[in-house]
């Protein structure tokens, strides 16, 4: 499995994996239900251009086998491709929660000298 360091963040958005990951942990997913929910977090996709990222970033993910797809025949119209997280990648979520959790504290303790600054 490949480092996820070694990915590029996806979109022009941090983290965009995580979101992702999280999104398709709540539940399975295709591209285009995906990219609305995003919108959740406050990442609208506009464009096909953006559409495009979308996948290659979900591929990614799929390649670094943090998740899997299987084509969805069953419903009308044209087969979608749907993503469901595997072990491996529930496993990379609950782990960044740690990392997520830290650099959050980190900011706090920003913010915190920031507030210091304003007073003095």
């Amino acid at each position: 499995m490949r480092n996820m360091r070694g990915s590029r963040m996806g979109m022009g958005r941090p983290w965009i994996e995580l979101y992702l990951l999280l999104l398709i942990a709540e539940k399975p997913a295709h591209g285009y239900e995906l990219s609305t929910r995003l919108e959740e977090f406050e990442i609208p996709i506009f464009s096909v251009g953006q559409m495009g990222n979308l996948y290659r970033v979900l591929s990614n993910l799929e390649e670094m086998g943090l998740i899997a797809s299987e084509w969805d025949t069953e419903e009308a119209g044209p087969a979608r491709k749907t993503y469901r997280i595997t072990t491996p990648g529930l496993e990379y979520l609950k782990n960044a929660e740690i990392r997520i959790g830290r650099f959050r504290d980190n900011i706090n303790g920003f913010l915190k000298r920031i507030e210091q600054l304003k007073k003095a």
